[in-house]
């Protein structure tokens, strides 16, 4: 799956958001998702919140990284900084892909002003906001084709917005949680 680093350990599994950008691989440090198989209880894989402690998560970093490196891969790690003092952290590479989400939208038949109203950058969650979009029947093929554009940004919603600055539908994806303090479900934040 484009955008999806699993890693498996013991009877725990996490998939990680990792994508390629200026010629490096960037992962990110932060699980999307994590499951544990529960051989006596469901005969299974189980889904759970993702809490993965920091020594823990620093530990199987360093794992993949090693090993992105080893076969040669030039890698870069993504973390979300989890302070009071970096509440309103700017990712300015935001705007680019705000840009590139306008050109996936319009290659895909939608049109700033007629089919939706503005995009609007999620900082904190490290995303997107497509908003204004007045036709329900818009929103899945929009949906669809952010989450084919940006594969590694593994969480999103939509709701409906009545009166305010652009009602109507809105759909966000995003790469961090918005359920999890500080981003990284540590339980630290």
């Amino acid at each position: 799956m484009p955008g999806v680093l699993s890693y498996r350990e013991g009877f725990k599994e996490y998939r990680f958001p990792i994508f390629e950008e200026d010629g490096e691989i960037v992962f990110v440090a932060s699980p999307s998702y994590q499951r544990f198989y529960l051989f006596f209880f469901f005969g299974g894989w189980t889904h759970v919140p993702t809490l993965l402690p920091a020594l823990e998560r620093e530990r199987i970093t360093l794992r993949v990284v090693q090993h992105l490196r080893k076969i040669g891969h030039c890698v870069r790690v993504m973390r979300r900084i989890a302070t009071e003092q970096n509440k309103y952290e700017i990712h300015p590479e935001l705007f680019e892909h705000r840009g590139k989400a306008s050109e996936i939208l319009q290659a895909a038949g939608f049109f700033c002003y007629s089919d939706y109203g503005s995009i609007d950058l999620l900082q904190k969650e490290y995303g997107l906001e497509v908003c204004g979009i007045l036709e329900e029947s818009k929103v899945e093929p929009i949906t669809r084709a952010l989450q084919t554009g940006f594969p590694q940004w593994h969480f999103g919603n939509h709701y409906y917005k009545d009166g305010g600055h652009e009602p109507g539908w809105r759909f966000a994806i995003y790469m961090f949680s918005r359920c999890c303090p500080g981003g990284d479900c540590d339980g630290a934040g």
